[in-house]
């Protein structure tokens, strides 16, 4: 939900909780206070009873901080048993997916882990198979990410999420989820079809140098690139080069095939992106300091299914246009100093 100031709240028998300000805590089984409404003497509901507040701190810090999202019987939990209730989501900042749309997306556990390789469904032999990293430093700083899509059905079937893999690494992790696809592919008598392709901006320099140290030819598939267009002076570098106008592009596109349910998204994680990845500028990114790393993995996906759209007319089926009217952008915000 975006990086927010914190209170902290201290009840009798030891009990406290930390949260935003306009937290939800029930003070009867039908009533509830905003964190910042609550006097010294006013009492919380809790498992033990009614239990009186004895201090309050605002605290000078903010943090990020998150909401639950499936919560039943009436949106209530407890936290160090104090009873609180979930937000339902609402959102002030223009995000690039609806805000009703988002409301609703649902993600799932993964029905298989391989390290830090998350799986949602089972590799079927008679689909094509996208791979996309977006690389980083490993350093503890942004996170390196990877999607895996599967074509022509548009269903999001793994992805991987880590901030302390090196280059090298990542590149290994991208070779074995290929080498994984196609061994389950070959196991059934049949050939994969797998393209896979990274970001090279910046980071993307390294992760080319290690492709190329591991060798190309170790890695199932097929390494897209973007063509080259007439009368482009910057020097060829394999993989996706992202632009202001070809992230504009694809951002439409991402909004147009989630809005109209032509692609499934399984991980919370990414749902949990797109919630907070909004306009800024005359762009989109993850609001304050949210990442967007999963969001920029898909987004490369999605452009190397749109180049190949133009080959599989199946795909082609699945990526076409809507009409206008059933694709409203939102804008970003321009503020100008004149």
């Amino acid at each position: 939900m975006g990086v927010k100031p914190i209170i902290r709240l201290e009840f009798e028998q030891g009990l406290w909780i930390e949260c935003t300000f306009d937290h939800k805590l029930y003070i009867s089984d039908t009533e509830y206070k905003t964190a910042q409404g609550f006097e010294i003497g006013d009492t919380v509901l809790t498992s033990i009873g009614d239990i009186p507040l004895v201090n309050k701190i605002e605290l000078d810090k903010s943090e990020a901080v998150y909401d639950l999202i499936e919560v039943e019987d009436g949106h209530r939990y407890y936290t160090n048993s104090i009873v609180s209730s979930n937000c339902e989501f609402l959102v002030f900042d223009e995000t690039l997916i609806s805000s009703m749309v988002l409301a609703n997306m649902e993600g799932v556990e993964p029905i298989l882990k391989m390290g830090q390789v998350r799986w949602y469904k089972k590799i079927n032999t008679k689909s094509t198979y996208i791979v996309s990293l977006d690389p980083s430093l490993g350093t503890g700083g942004d996170p390196a990410a990877m999607q895996i899509i599967e074509v022509p059905g548009m269903v999001q079937v793994g992805e991987w999420h880590h901030n302390l893999t090196p280059v090298q690494g990542q590149v290994k992790i991208l070779r074995d989820i290929c080498k994984y696809i196609n061994d389950e592919v070959s196991a059934k008598g049949a050939q994969a079809s797998i393209y896979y392709s990274i970001e090279n901006n910046t980071v993307g320099e390294a992760a080319l140098v290690a492709i190329n140290e591991l060798g190309e030819e170790s890695i199932p598939g097929l390494f897209l690139s973007e063509p080259i267009k007439k009368g482009h002076i910057r020097r060829f570098r394999k993989g996706f080069n992202t632009t202001h106008s070809s992230k504009i592009s694809v951002c439409a596109k991402l909004k147009q095939l989630i809005e109209n349910n032509k692609i499934k998204i399984h991980s919370k994680s990414l749902i949990s992106e797109l919630k907070t990845f909004v306009a800024r500028g005359v762009s989109f990114e993850g609001k304050g300091e949210m990442h967007d790393d999963l969001v920029s993995s898909l987004l490369l996906a999605l452009r190397m299914i749109m180049l190949l759209q133009d080959w599989d007319p199946a795909i082609y089926d699945k990526m076409r246009e809507e009409t206008m009217e059933d694709l409203v952008m939102p804008m970003p915000i321009y503020i100008s100093s004149f």
